[in-house]
């Protein structure tokens, strides 16, 4: 016996392909000129291999934030699911100093997680990132039913800190 799960398993037709939301994300990115931030659900490996592959195409560098986000980038890359350079990669705290154009963080919080990463920047309580004019916030995950207002209001505060939200 086999049971499953799936978002919007009840609506009718078919879903796009990964490969477009990889071509969307690389599309994205091209057209950012300041700091991207993706939010993503920690546990799409795929997904998150998706943004890496994207950034360095772009000659940017990676940051990871979020418990769950970091454990299971490591985890996944220790177990081959996940490939990347250390060179491709920054840490939370060296983030500042490079230029805006060269960073992608890849945090937790496209649900509207409360006290997630993305929840924390755009109410401007994150201890180390500030959302503004010029970053550019992609949601590269599905709404999760009952959770829309959640996500609006996180989505209408990166508007009210002047990010361009892509969702």
């Amino acid at each position: 016996l086999l049971l499953i799960d799936s978002t919007n398993a009840e609506v009718s037709g078919l879903i796009p392909s990964e490969r477009v939301v990889g071509r969307t994300l690389q599309d994205v990115f091209a057209e950012a000129t300041g700091r991207i931030v993706v939010t993503t659900f920690a546990s799409h490996i795929h997904r998150v291999q998706q943004v890496l592959t994207a950034t360095r195409e772009l000659g940017r560098r990676a940051c990871f934030i979020g418990r769950s986000m970091v454990r299971n980038t490591a985890i996944a890359r220790e177990l081959g699911y996940l490939a990347y350079d250390d060179a491709d990669i920054v840490e939370l705290d060296q983030v500042d100093r490079l230029p805006p154009d060269e960073v992608v963080i890849v945090c937790t919080g496209s649900q509207g997680e409360p006290f997630a990463a993305l929840s924390l920047m755009a109410v401007g309580q994150h201890r180390q990132i500030e959302i503004g004019p010029g970053d550019t916030v992609v949601m590269a995950s599905s709404v999760i039913p009952g959770n829309e207002h959640a996500i609006f209001r996180a989505i209408n505060n990166l508007f009210r800190r002047g990010a361009t939200v892509v969702h």
